[in-house]
């Protein structure tokens, strides 16, 4: 009897035991979860044109970390009533315990990125430049390069991510599939930026065009356009005229039919845009002859050039059916 006693009393010590060792073990490891102001806030800097790779990270972070921190993506617009957008990117920025930079070949060029990268470093937080498309980590500018990177196109690179995110939130990371993630990425484009500098077939061309104005007068206009002739797509700035002699531009903002901005942003293969010119609003010290070639730069540097020919020949088409009417009007009065 007193056996058997003892035996049970081993028994419940060894499970005792065990149950101690779990215990010790969750301790240890931290919890999965965490709720309320304690969730840390892992920010997510990119340009417009990577919303969607942000907005695919955010939510397989979320769902594997099981909403233990709070994934802020600058491109995510839940606004309560009231809210002002730019306060609470700076907000976050300001409270954020780590900062995912999306690099890409395009993203690096822009200056907010840097400045967004900088805010989080200098309050603290832990800066991760996560590089896409056809940027490396090896070829990240400064002070990028100086920053541990990781790539979302290697396994081992979005382990070690979710490894360093948990590992700051006091989390334990699970193990995870990291095909998962790089299958629900956007396809990859490996030719953002041509090794050899060669540049998309971009086709820039100036012609003499009539156009309504804003009362609805038929009026002449230089008409620049950009065509796409290539397999994808482009980003593009605000168009220029390049000053003959000179290194200064004369930069096209505003669309002299209608006064309306020039639009910005994507051209779609096949897509073209075009820009209504009035050469008598110019403000120049000299001929409007000095026009050079037009020039539409995107987002990440590249130049897409007109010819100066094509610029002088529309310039002197407008000026002769300006002078044109001129003369008819002075004849009819």
């Amino acid at each position: 009897m007193r056996g058997r006693r003892l035996a049970l009393e081993k028994k419940k010590a060894s499970k005792a035991s065990e149950s101690a060792k779990k215990i010790q073990k969750v301790v240890e490891e931290g919890p999965r979860t965490q709720t309320g102001k304690d969730k840390p806030v892992v920010f997510v800097s990119h340009v417009e044109e990577d919303a969607e790779v942000a907005s695919k990270v955010k939510k397989w972070l979320e769902d594997n970390l099981l909403d233990g921190v709070e994934v802020f993506v600058s491109s995510d617009k839940g606004l309560e009533p009231g809210d002002k957008w730019e306060e609470r990117i700076i907000d976050k920025l300001q409270n954020c315990r780590i900062a995912l930079v999306l690099c890409t070949q395009m993203s690096v060029r822009q200056p907010w990125i840097n400045f967004e990268a900088g805010g989080a470093w200098v309050k603290g937080a832990r800066v991760i430049p996560l590089c896409y498309h056809s940027q490396r980590k090896s070829t990240l500018p400064r002070p990028l390069s100086s920053l541990q990177a990781l790539d979302l196109s290697e396994p081992d690179d979005i382990r070690e991510l979710l490894r360093i995110i948990a590992k700051e939130a006091g989390l334990r990371a699970p193990d995870v599939n990291p095909n998962a993630l790089i299958e629900r990425l956007p396809q990859r484009n490996y030719e953002e930026l041509d090794a050899d500098g060669k540049l998309p077939d971009i086709r820039v061309k100036v012609n003499l065009g009539m156009a309504p104005d804003e009362q609805g007068e038929i009026k002449n206009f230089l008409i620049i356009e950009a065509q796409n002739h290539d397999q994808n797509s482009v980003f593009l700035n605000f168009p220029s005229f390049a000053i003959k002699g000179s290194t200064e531009k004369l930069t096209i903002v505003r669309d002299s039919a209608y006064h309306l901005p020039v639009p910005t942003g994507e051209l779609k293969p096949g897509d073209s845009k075009r820009i209504v010119v009035n050469p008598a609003e110019f403000k120049l010290d000299r001929d409007i002859e000095q026009l050079g070639e037009v020039i539409f730069s995107d987002k990440i540097g590249r130049e897409f050039k007109g010819s100066a020919e094509d610029t002088l020949n529309a310039i002197k088409a407008w000026k002769s059916v300006k002078s044109s009417r001129t003369h008819e009007g002075s004849e009819n009065v």
